[in-house]
């Protein structure tokens, strides 16, 4: 969404981004997700919100909508419907795993939040006070709407027995927050009771109109009620849809989100000359490169651990440009070269993996993983060439609402120019309440020449240190850096090291509201 300038995406209401943690292998939308870390699915979707909606001052092009909120991506059917499910998660879980992402959808302007299927603590979610106006709109100031999965406002009755009448749900919904009901149906079975519930005194007309106001203006924003001429994005036509410079972006994304896991003895890039002209019978299995075309982590242990498999490329779904991106990775054409980095973890082994319906996140992603060691780590991912991490410099003693500042030196010490993903992991030493082992604070990509050399500065803000106990609160003590292209203690190996420091926060633990970031 880097662009967005589609004739045929313009006035939209989009039902996107999925933001939902990849919290189980075997979840069936988790090619919709952008993995398993909140912090790093927030980065995503705020990329996809502002590159969906634009910039322009008085109108957006379409609206996002993110989602599913909340506490989604449990069972399917087995052992318990989606449509019926009762995600039970702690409060601590919640703030810290399942939620940031949501708030980082909304400060980026999100115009929608879809709410989902499954109950949330006993309460679906569609009709969930503490979830729709008291964490959404008083806690994060969300001016938009916020509409039901499909179907999801009947489920309220019909699959949670929750309530007893599609009155009674209007009344819950509406009172909790929702604004839109989407229905499998040509009617809004549920809302068309909203104008008795009104007459009976149990949804004020004030709140009707609380929840008329957003949708309107989403349509304002989108145009609706203007003359096209007025609309910048009304003049966008089909030449914008396949342009060379279109094909060229779907060539370049599908580049830099293969992941190479496995490239034994050098096999990949392979040597073009060394193969053109010859049979393919005499060329087969010489070598055998792995191309895995999935959504979530696979277990491929017997690929990774057999000397006949020479190479491991993830390439998920690379859509219309597959053909053209993995023959120039496979080869490094016009410098090639794979810097994508897992998103998942991917267990060594289901007997890793805790029960779906089971919410605790103890045992789960790489910020709770315990001992066990999986086949391959969140952030992994290997290069043609190597990386070196040298002049680790972070600000030593901050104050307890400060924003800590850190930079590295990188260097390119291998034969092929490439990117690097470095990524900045914090864990606490002293926290009062459980937390994370570690988790990811910084990311960013850089291109290094052949023999080249980057210095990178970095932030990390108050809120990323935050722990929940009733709120947020920002606590003293001292806290580990890690910074380098791979996790901490990582023990499957990517050709560059890690960088470990400490700072100290000074002062007294206070809320993170007191603070001004």
């Amino acid at each position: 969404m880097s662009v967005g300038n589609y004739d045929d995406h313009t006035g939209l209401s989009c039902f996107s981004p999925v933001i939902n943690i990849m919290r189980h292998p075997l979840w069936g939308r988790n090619q919709e997700t952008y993995g398993e870390d909140p912090y790093l699915s927030g980065l995503l979707a705020t990329a996809f919100v502002k590159g969906l909606q634009g910039d322009h001052p008085r109108y957006i092009k379409a609206n996002a909508g993110c989602k599913h909120f909340d506490a989604h991506g449990g069972p399917e059917n087995i052992p318990v419907s989606r449509f019926s499910f009762d995600a039970k998660v702690e409060e601590r879980d919640l703030r810290m795993t399942f939620l940031p992402q949501f708030q980082a959808c909304v400060e980026a302007g999100t115009y929608s939040i879809m709410c989902s299927y499954n109950r949330v603590n006993g309460i679906p979610a569609c009709a969930n006070k503490k979830l729709l106006t008291d964490i959404l709109r008083s806690e994060w100031g969300f001016k938009g709407y916020v509409v039901s999965d499909e179907g999801a406002i009947e489920f309220i009755m019909l699959a949670h027995k929750y309530t007893s009448s599609f009155l009674d749900t209007a009344i819950a919904s509406v009172n909790s927050g929702c604004n839109l009901e989407l229905t499998f149906n040509l009617t809004n079975n549920v809302f068309m009771s909203i104008k008795d519930a009104v007459h009976l005194g149990n949804i004020t007309l004030e709140t009707v109109k609380e929840r008329l106001y957003p949708l309107f203006y989403t349509r304002m924003r989108l145009g609706e009620f203007d003359p096209p001429e007025m609309n910048p994005y009304s003049s966008l036509d089909l030449s914008s849809v396949q342009n060379q410079e279109h094909r060229d972006l779907a060539v370049e994304a599908a580049i830099k989100s293969f992941v190479l896991l496995k490239n034994q003895n050098h096999t990949l890039p392979l040597d073009i000359g060394s193969i053109r002209g010859k049979r393919f019978g005499a060329a087969a299995g010489r070598p055998l490169i792995l191309l895995l075309f999935n959504a979530g982590p696979l277990d491929i242990s017997w690929a990774q651990n057999s000397i006949g498999v020479h190479a491991i490329m993830e390439c998920f779904f690379p859509a219309q440009a597959a053909g053209t991106a993995i023959a120039k990775i496979l080869t490094g054409s016009e410098e090639a070269n794979p810097a994508g980095r897992l998103p998942a973890t991917w267990p060594a082994g289901m007997e890793q993996v805790p029960a779906m319906e089971n919410y605790t996140m103890q045992g789960r992603t790489y910020r709770y993983y315990g001992n066990q060691v999986p086949l391959f780590p969140f952030g992994y991912g290997l290069s043609y060439t190597t990386f070196q991490y040298t002049d680790l410099v972070v600000t030593p003693s901050i104050q307890i609402c400060d924003t800590l500042q850190l930079s590295v030196q990188v260097k390119n010490t291998g034969i092929r120019t490439g990117d690097e993903v470095i990524q900045v992991y914090m864990s606490w030493s002293n926290a009062s309440v459980p937390v994370p082992r570690w988790q990811l604070v910084a990311v960013q990509r850089v291109a290094i020449l052949l023999g080249g050399s980057v210095k990178v500065s970095l932030l990390l803000l108050p809120r990323q240190r935050a722990v929940w106990t009733s709120h947020w609160l920002l606590e003293p003590g001292k806290f580990y850096i890690y910074v380098g292209g791979q996790q901490p203690f990582q023990l499957t190996k990517v050709p560059s090291n890690v960088l470990q420091t400490s700072f100290t926060v000074n002062g007294k633990a206070c809320p993170l509201k007191t603070c001004s970031t």
